[in-house]
């Protein structure tokens, strides 16, 4: 899936414009390695259980390396070792200053299994039975891979499994890169659309953590490039096929997939040409081919939940005792209307879209910082549809960029969120708390928030487009290491007064709790800023060395992604 022709129909090269590699440039390679290194050090950042639903997550992962992939709603106990483990690391949910409590020896810590195989007597089962086994059989499996996976601190297995999720989302940069690229046939732009990702913690905490979201975020991605292909005229079969695979182990890893459809249907009409009727005649093989595919591969884990409990997506706390529930995730409140839960719900989203720091709202950067960039990718994509259309064309120069394209790029977070209102909205409104809010659901479709974001940037960026990787790629850097700083200050520290000393604990908190020695996180401290200041210095070179007019430089020969 790295090579395959672009439209021979466009353009070759404008006068004075550069002719461009269909290989992915250096700075892109520089993203993908940075990424990676950022990832790792959020492993290190963030002791075990510290990412949202790690615990069950990890123990669903322990429950299919012991053959158990298909456990009823309610009947998972929690191993006793995996609770025991996540009594022994301070709660950072909603607390703050949790270095006052000194990270015990690693030479007392010891593997899940030798704190306990029973069990546990807690009231609160596993609700990660109500997700499809995809990811869990996968971590297993990588888990099978390492030596003595099973004897090795429990410290460590969370590491060797948050590692899978950095594996699985090193892709990433590459797939918006080479979709971008094929949609705007604009480098500059595609490296920008590329970079932006590096921005939102919970993206970067996702590829740091024990969770399937990892595994549904790369196969919504490359799905989504997929997408970017059809959209722009592709309706070969390969692509059908690929397409319906992706989607298909998609909705093996998790119950968002089934949003995605419509997007798939609206992408093989915006790839198409002449009357609605005939899109609709050139696009039905291609839907009917991605979708049997896609059914015949995931959807089957849907019909299965039906036949077994009446319900596409059942709860995974459904057996929970009325009273057991308010204990856990809060007290019921006198039910509410539409308007007070719709400007709750967009509050909430908007706050946590670049927060959830921490788990998830404390600690939290100052909040006009985070209404910011949200706010601004909600004109981007506003934007992105208005550039597309015919009047407005012009002033872009991205050949074939339209306004349904960019409808199709940003149908699927439109499908995702619409399916996390209406889930949300049924709890709340019989007066359940406002739960369900999370920004990582809509972090898998983040490849066309990329590009239209990206398109938006180099409409107003005129002139200086050339500059905007190094631009993005600061600004970036500087929301990551605010957010870092922020956490080590608030939720990793002392309650010091000093905030040197403050600091010092949380990094000996930090260091203390790391699965290896402070030697080695030092060594990917000092990696990750090297690989952060040479990506700056190869983009800085990149900028000064090309001429205003290449920043809108054609692609000639083949697309990064095909």
């Amino acid at each position: 899936m790295v090579s395959g022709a672009l439209d021979p129909t466009r353009a070759g090269p404008a006068e004075g414009e550069r002719p461009v590699s269909h290989r992915f440039p250096l700075p892109v390679w520089l993203l993908v390695a940075l990424q990676g290194m950022i990832m790792l050090g959020i492993t290190v950042l963030y002791p075990p259980f510290q990412e949202p639903d790690e615990v069950p997550h990890i123990d669903y992962v322990i429950a299919h390396r012991h053959g158990e992939w298909f456990d009823a709603i309610g009947e998972r106990r929690f191993q006793s070792g995996v609770l025991v483990a996540y009594e022994l690391v301070p709660k950072t949910q909603n607390g703050t200053h949790v270095g006052v409590r000194p990270p015990p020896a690693r030479s007392t810590r010891k593997s899940f299994d030798d704190l306990g195989t029973a069990p546990s007597d807690s009231l609160f089962p596993n609700q990660m039975v109500q997700h499809p086994p995809l990811y869990y059989g996968l971590a297993a499996g990588f888990s099978y891979l390492l030596p003595h996976f099973s004897h090795q601190r429990f410290d460590v297995q969370v590491c060797w499994l948050r590692l899978l999720s950095v594996l699985l989302l090193l892709p990433v940069p590459l797939l918006i890169y080479g979709a971008a690229l094929r949609a705007t046939q604009r480098p500059t732009l595609a490296l920008v659309a590329a970079t932006l990702p590096l921005s939102i913690p919970s993206y970067l905490r996702i590829g740091a953590s024990v969770t399937n979201d990892s595994l549904l975020t790369l196969l919504t991605v490359l799905a989504a490039a997929l997408l970017v292909r059809i959209a722009w005229g592709d309706r070969g079969r390969r692509t059908a096929v690929l397409l319906g695979l992706a989607w298909g182990a998609a909705l093996l890893t998790k119950g968002f997939a089934l949003a995605l459809p419509p997007a798939i249907v609206l992408a093989y009409l915006a790839g198409g040409h002449g009357s609605l009727r005939d899109r609709v005649r050139g696009g039905w093989p291609g839907i009917v081919t991605a979708g049997v595919i896609g059914c015949a591969v995931g959807g089957w884990w849907w019909v299965r939940n039906l036949v077994v409990y009446g319900l596409v997506q059942p709860d995974g706390f459904a057996t929970l005792p009325e009273g057991v529930r308010q204990q856990g995730f809060g007290k019921d409140h006198p039910p509410a209307g539409d308007i007070d839960f719709f400007f709750g719900f967009f509050r909430l989203l908007g706050r946590r879209l670049w927060g959830s720091l921490g788990l998830i709202d404390q600690p939290s950067l100052p909040r006009p910082l985070l209404f910011i960039p949200a706010a601004l990718l909600l004109l981007s994509l506003v934007g992105a549809v208005l550039a597309g259309l015919r009047r407005h064309r012009s002033r872009l120069d991205v050949p074939g960029w339209t306004a349904g394209r960019a409808v199709s790029l940003i149908a699927p977070t439109v499908l995702t969120l619409g399916v996390t209102y209406v889930g949300s909205r049924s709890t709340y409104l019989r007066g359940r708390p406002l739960g369900g809010v999370q920004a990582r659901y809509l972090l898998p479709t983040v490849l066309g928030l990329a590009i239209c974001a990206a398109i938006v940037a180099h409409l107003a960026a005129g002139r200086m487009r050339r500059w905007l990787p190094l631009a993005a790629l600061l600004a970036s850097l500087g929301f990551m290491t605010a957010s870092v700083y922020t956490v080590l200050d608030v939720e990793m520290s002392s309650t010091d007064p000093d905030r040197t000393r403050r600091l010092a604990d949380a990094l000996h908190f930090v260091l203390g709790w790391a699965p290896f020695d402070s030697a080695v996180s030092a060594t990917i401290l000092a990696l990750t800023l090297g690989l952060a200041v040479t990506t700056g210095v190869v983009s800085a070179l990149d900028a000064t060395r090309a001429p205003p007019s290449s920043a809108a430089a054609r692609v000639t020969g083949d697309s990064a992604i095909g």
